[in-house]
Order: structure tokens, then C-alpha cells, then sequence
């Protein structure tokens, strides 16, 4: 009886994704530390087969709850999930498939981070853990960039996004952060948020019409797509610099926004313009941050 409700698409899905939607769920709700993260490198080693293994390249993985990202070009596709263990210590993994050159590269089993540093390089196979939760493709003098919006449900009490450029060295290894980032402390490598866990705090990509002060008139006038975020502030004075009490001031938004090859800190933007429609956004679904199962929370 329940197998003829189910829904016509998923009679229709391979014999592969329902072995890797069975085993993700399988992860997600056994009680078991141990037993979670073993169900979880099976996941992790099926999907990397699947990925390598498909002869004619055409995946399907939108049937498998996890971040499923393309780049507009088409030439990157970034998977990212994560695993919530019993004291709620979050696990991340991934793969970064290439189309050209052809390329798979595992992101292997991270806990979040203590500190991410905003002046490291992340190389050899070490990454900058979390979910990937929106892939940007900028491109300057002819050569493409690529920036990602990060996701980390660091702990109980602070959550973190973060802003993280990502490059391939000539050996096609992926390479985590870049000198890219002006801000009024000067380049950064990438840019992280921690901020409460209870709060809402949105940093998106759309695009908005401001105006610059400071530059040369024929570009004050910026119309363009940018990285918007809140601001945040702690709850009261006497708590600054802890980031457990930092949260959204309001209707008062910062951007970076992407000058001569750089993103560059601008304060206070009237974000008030609509997200204009994104080329590729059909291959975008929406991320689930929190995939711990209801029942465990």
C-alpha cells in the first residue's frame, strides 16, 4: 500500500540515489555517535563513487537532501552537508565536482572550526568547514572567481557565516581563501560573522543600487549585484566582544561589493531592492541548515 503512494518521480529515481537517500537519513537518525559518523564516511564514499563513476556525467542529485550548488558557468558544482552529533558538535562534508577539467575533489570530514583565521590559506585537502549554502561567479581582466556563502552552526550558543574565496592551483587542488577582501582593518583572506544562535541574521547575494562616497563620480553610481548583511551589535555594551549577544541592529545593512577584482567593505547601503532573478537558479533548491531530525532536538 505505501508504495503505490509514492510520489511518481521517485519510482523513476535511480537505484543509486535511494541507497544514498536511505543511508543520509540512516545517519541522521541513529542515536549512536560512533555508529553516526561510520553510516556517514559510507554515505560520503557511495556519493564520491557515484559522482566519479557516472559514464555519461549527467547526475541527478536533487533528490538527496543535502546543499547542491552550481556555479553559473555550469563548471562547478559544490555538495555539502552536515551531521549533528549528541552534544551537538556539527560535522561537515563535501565535493567540489569540476566539468573543466574534468575533477573531483573530497572534502573530507571536518569538525567546526575553533577559530577560523581571516589570514589563512586553506590547501591539501583542508577546508574551512560548513555548509555552502549560495555559489558566486564574478569575473575580472578575463579570468573567473568564484566566492562562496558559508553556513556553521558552530555551537549552542553562536552560529557563523562566513565569506570565502575559492581558487584551484595548477595541480587542480581547491584552495580556500585569497587577499581579496577590503576592509577599513585592511585585505583579508575571507571574511567571518559569528553571531547569536537565536538571532536571524541574513547575508545574501542580490543586487541593489547605491550610492559610494569617498570615489571618483563616474563610479558612485553602483548598480550591481553584492554581498548584503546586517549589522550586528551586542545586546548591551557591557557585553561587546561577546559574540553569543551579537545581533541584527535592524534596517541598517553593510555590503562588499565587487570593485577591479577585490570586494570591498561598504557600510550602511540602503538595502532595499528585491533580489533580481539569478542565472542558474534553477539548479538551486532550498539549503536546510539545521539537518539534525526533529525528533533529537
Amino acid at each position: 500500500m505505501l508504495v503505490s503512494q509514492l510520489p511518481a518521480q521517485e519510482n523513476k529515481m535511480l537505484p543509486v540515489n535511494r541507497e544514498l537517500i536511505k543511508l543520509l537519513d540512516s545517519t541522521r537518525k541513529v542515536k549512536d555517535d560512533s555508529l553516526r559518523i561510520d553510516l556517514n564516511r559510507q554515505f560520503f564514499e557511495k556519493l564520491y563513487t557515484y559522482a566519479h563513476s557516472s559514464k555519461d556525467k549527467v547526475l541527478n542529485f536533487d533528490s538527496i537532501n543535502i546543499s547542491n550548488l552550481v556555479s553559473d558557468d555550469g563548471n562547478i558544482r559544490i555538495l555539502s552537508w552536515n551531521i549533528q552529533q549528541n552534544n551537538r558538535e556539527n560535522m561537515y562534508c563535501g565535493l567540489i565536482i569540476r566539468k573543466n577539467p574534468e575533477q573531483i575533489i573530497p572534502l573530507r570530514i571536518r569538525k567546526s572550526e575553533p577559530i577560523i583565521p581571516e589570514d589563512k590559506i586553506f590547501r591539501d585537502g583542508d577546508w574551512p568547514s560548513g555548509i555552502v549554502y549560495r555559489v558566486i561567479q564574478r569575473k575580472y581582466n578575463g579570468k573567473v572567481s568564484y566566492t562562496l556563502l558559508i553556513w556553521d552552526g558552530f555551537s549552542q550558543r553562536t552560529s557563523r557565516k562566513s565569506i570565502e574565496a575559492l581558487n584551484f592551483d595548477s595541480q587542480g587542488n581547491a584552495v580556500f581563501g585569497a587577499p581579496v577582501f577590503k576592509t577599513k582593518e585592511g585585505v583579508k583572506m575571507r571574511i567571518v560573522i559569528e553571531y547569536s544562535a537565536t538571532a536571524s541574521f541574513s547575508m545574501q547575494y542580490n543586487r541593489q543600487k547605491v550610492t559610494l562616497s569617498g570615489v571618483r563620480r563616474s563610479k558612485s553610481k553602483v548598480d550591481d549585484e553584492m554581498i548584503v548583511f546586517d549589522r550586528l551589535m551586542p545586546l548591551n555594551e557591557d557585553l561587546k566582544g561577546q559574540r553569543w549577544a551579537y545581533v541584527p541592529v535592524g534596517n541598517i545593512n553593510d555590503a562588499f561589493i565587487f570593485f577591479d577584482g577585490f570586494w570591498t567593505m561598504t557600510e550602511n547601503i540602503s538595502a532595499r531592492n528585491e533580489a533580481s532573478p539569478q542565472s542558474g537558479s534553477k539548479n538551486r533548491k532550498p539549503i536546510e541548515l539545521d539537518l539534525i531530525p526533529k525528533d533529537k532536538k
